[in-house]
């Protein structure tokens, strides 16, 4: 592994410890948390600590120290855990997240004074101690020489303790390789009170064939009564395979000869410990290797993983050409075609699941998110989430961050009214925000809502109206009303702040949604709140869709924007001037909008009963039906870009390649329909004519 391939891990494992730390006092502030929440926490910050000395990443490195100093007396129970207390940390935590990401880009360290003292007048305040530097007094991973001799002179210079227990260390072969500081690791043995009272050098080899890289010393530690294994066990989170330890009492010790057990922050699962105990028999049971732990991980490189999945994309696309051949050739009863294809199948949900994330990654950011617009806004809220668990694909969850930040600003900044009007209204001083995600009809349903004041509907017309964006005397439903907050450059905001008035937000939001092939809807109720449905794909890879015919062309629709398909009896399609006509579909009028003409596919049927209706949701325009010459089959395909091979073309979301090796147009039906609206094809109304 080369320096930036480990870095990469390291920056990697530090994500997940700020989400599990995020997750940690978002249990405390709720009240659920117990002894284990406060050591997750610890854990996770100690974690990173770790990896920021091995590193030289001092600023990170001092921070985490100050940090964790203070959560190890909360979990000690010197310091008790206090709402204020609380509010430090989660300050604490978003600062601790700035300086990872300014390790990660090479910037500008946070300004992390302010959050320091808060820190250490934590500590003295309960704990009635004088507050500690504001650096480390010992920087690991220093540039002093290391002189072994020394250090294990002071370390055993101090008599045994009454009672004490032992541990032994045992770097593997390639561990400085890693990026590994085996000096690390026994200098935080060290400040646990534990003194070094053995090194093994049995296996050094002679100078000429000394490798740099490998580790050859092994040492045993007699720690105090006092620390736990637990305690100690932490301080080998992050060097994860690269060293091997074990614990035992007693003094019978060898150590040389010892069965490594695997401490590795790389498996997610609890990691288990073989006691060393005295006699021979017992030590040599104790070197039966412990079973693999369950629910192990490893890290593949992303790359990798989208290569996968191309070459998943095109086996289904071989395999659907397969199937054509054989049904073109009236070749039939092949069961091994129906096992391809069910293996193909099961191939593709595979490989895609290897990609599926939860969304809980993104739903993270969102308490960080409440906290500094509380500090501007002065509004404060309290956070509800459901289905963090709800899996969907990798580039779908690095595509909705931004959507979600500017969801959740806008609930606070126009829809949870200050405390003053909340109180005067009869609701809790406290607004509340709700996240959830679930899977419904093979897509995910993302809700975000408030109980705030609702969607002015008045006054959004009126601005509307002001701005341009509608006619003086637009009839629009109320659907209609709210969906104009997504109009670009609408805001109902007083003044531009930080948080909103340039009314580009919720135009990015839904431009963002529709390049997800998702759609946004609204719900609200005035006095009682808002709320954004999201409806969004699993996946960008592959999806499913309905195969039509349009002339001599095939096109894709897909599935999600299908409502249904039908063949209109006599007088269900109303003309509406010349060119235009309207279908009624259980009392309500829609557009028809024809194909034929947007993709040149020749001569369109002569009325709308010589083809047939698909009528389609859309985000913008609601329900239009599109006039095909036919329907032909529906299954899936692998979705490939045009951008990427040719250009972006209107109306176009992409192509594919059918079964038949022809390559199909996949429909934007969103932009589809906006234009022939906009283009007079029909306007949508309520009532039947």
């Amino acid at each position: 592994m080369s320096p930036e391939e480990i870095q990469g891990i390291f920056f990697a494992e530090c994500d997940e410890s700020l989400q599990a730390a995020e997750a940690g006092l978002a249990a405390c502030q709720a009240g659920t948390h117990d002894a284990e929440t406060i050591n997750a926490i610890f854990r996770a910050v100690h974690s990173i600590k770790g990896g920021a000395g091995a590193f030289g990443f001092e600023g990170l490195q001092g921070f985490t120290h100050i940090f964790e100093t203070l959560l190890s007396d909360v979990r000690d129970g010197t310091v008790p855990l206090s709402a204020r207390l609380l509010d430090v940390l989660l300050r604490a935590l978003d600062v601790l997240s700035d300086h990872v990401c300014a390790a990660r880009n090479g910037g500008d360290a946070p300004a992390d004074a302010a959050v320091l003292a808060e820190l250490t007048a934590a500590q003295a305040r309960n704990a009635g101690l004088a507050a500690p530097p504001s650096e480390p007094e010992e920087k690991d991973g220093g540039d002093d020489p290391f002189d072994l001799d020394s250090l294990l002179d002071s370390l055993g210079a101090e008599l045994a303790p009454a009672a004490e227990w032992h541990i032994h260390v045992r770097p593997h072969a390639g561990a400085m390789a890693n990026g590994s500081e085996p000096i690390l690791l026994l200098r935080e043995l060290a400040r646990l009170g534990g003194r070094c009272i053995a090194a093994d050098c049995s296996h050094v080899p002679p100078l000429d064939l000394i490798d740099w890289q490998a580790g050859y010393l092994g040492w045993t530690f007699a720690m105090p009564a006092g620390v736990s294994e637990a305690e100690a066990r932490e301080v080998f989170d992050f060097i994860g395979e690269d060293c091997t330890i074990a614990l035992g009492d007693g003094a019978a010790m060898p150590a040389p000869r010892l069965a490594p057990v695997q401490v590795t922050s790389e498996v997610a699962a609890p990691v288990a410990i073989a006691p060393i105990a005295a006699s021979a028999p017992e030590a040599a049971a104790a070197a039966v290797p412990a079973p693999p732990a369950a629910g192990q991980s490893i890290r593949i490189d992303l790359a990798k993983l989208d290569r996968l999945i191309d070459t998943v994309g095109e086996l289904v696309i071989a395999q659907a050409m397969l199937a054509q051949r054989l049904t073109n050739e009236n070749v039939t009863g092949i069961e091994e075609l129906g096992l391809l294809e069910t293996l193909t199948r099961d191939i593709q949900e595979s490989a895609m699941s290897i990609r599926a994330q939860p969304i809980g990654s993104v739903f993270s950011r969102v308490p960080r998110i409440l906290r500094e617009l509380a500090a501007t806004t002065g509004k404060h809220t309290r956070l509800e989430v459901s289905g963090e668990s709800t899996e969907l694909d990798k580039t779908v969850i690095e595509k909705l961050g931004e959507p979600l930040t500017h969801l959740i600003r806008n609930a606070v900044d126009h829809g949870i009214e200050s405390a003053e009007e909340r109180i005067a209204a009869g609701k809790p001083a406290e607004g509340t925000v709700s996240l959830s995600a679930e899977h419904r009809s093979g897509r995910i349903h993302i809700r975000i809502a408030d109980d705030g004041k609702g969607i002015d509907q008045a006054r959004v017309l009126a601005k509307a109206i002001e701005k341009g964006i509608v006619a003086p005397d637009a009839q629009l439903t109320r659907e209609e009303i709210d969906l104009l907050i997504f109009a670009p450059g609408f805001s109902t905001a007083q003044t531009v702040s930080n948080i909103s008035g340039r009314g580009v937000g919720m135009d990015v939001v839904r431009q963002s949604v529709k390049e997800l092939g998702g759609r946004i809807a609204i719900e609200s109720e005035p006095g009682k709140g808002t709320a954004f449905v999201l409806t969004l794909p699993l996946t960008l890879a592959i999806s499913e869709g309905m195969i039509i015919n349009v002339g001599d062309q095939a096109l894709v629709v897909p599935l999600a924007s299908v409502v249904e398909s039908l063949r209109p009896q006599a007088g269900e399609v109303r003309g509406l001037g010349h060119g235009q006509a309207m279908l009624n579909v259980r009392g309500r009028f829609i557009p028809v909008v024809p194909l034929h003409g947007f993709f040149g596919a020749g001569r369109q049927p002569q009325s709308a009963s010589d083809g047939v209706l698909i009528v389609v949701e859309t985000e913008a325009a609601g329900k239009a039906a599109l006039l095909v010459d036919g329907i032909s089959d529906q299954r899936q395909f692998v979705i490939k870009s045009l951008e990427t091979h040719y250009r972006s073309m209107e109306g176009v979301a992409g192509a594919t390649i059918l079964g038949d090796g022809q390559v199909a147009l996949i429909l934007d039906v969103d932009g589809l329909v906006a234009n022939a609206v906009a283009a007079g094809a029909g306007i949508p109304l309520e009532d039947a004519a």
